[in-house]
């Protein structure tokens, strides 16, 4: 049987330590860099259903008959299997046949505190009939 050097047998603990510490760091680095994807995709779900509350209320206040008064108001809403909070200024503009609407979209977290998510302007005109 032919004699191997000790240094042929295998690794040395200095090795095998230096490998783990590469591997956690590496490993650390994966679990950051994966925690920041889904922080940045639960933002941008959350500032998309905003903006589909948003358009959607738009479109029901054109879809009236009447333009909406001046004035503020707040509503709840339930979408996207979450609780939301709407705060709505309608203000009159220059042009009296058009009016100036300012939603402020709050999502309710589960502690019940509401944290806004987006601010949404847009214009309504008068139809002519």
């Amino acid at each position: 049987m032919p004699v191997t050097p000790a240094r042929a047998r295998g690794f040395t603990l200095m090795e095998v330590m230096i490998a783990l510490m590469i591997f956690g760091l590496l490993a650390a680095t994966l679990q950051q860099v994966a925690s920041g994807y889904m922080s940045n995709y639960r933002r941008i779900e959350s500032q998309t259903m905003a903006s589909w509350i948003a358009q959607n209320r738009l479109t029901e206040m054109r879809l009236q008959d009447q333009m909406p008064a001046t004035g503020e108001s707040d509503d709840e809403v339930a979408f996207g299997g979450h609780e939301w909070e709407v705060e709505t200024v309608v203000s009159a503009t220059e042009d009296p046949a058009i009016r100036r609407v300012e939603m402020t979209l709050y999502r309710v977290d589960p502690s019940g505190d509401p944290v806004q998510q987006l601010v949404f302007t847009g214009f309504l005109g008068q139809r002519n009939r």
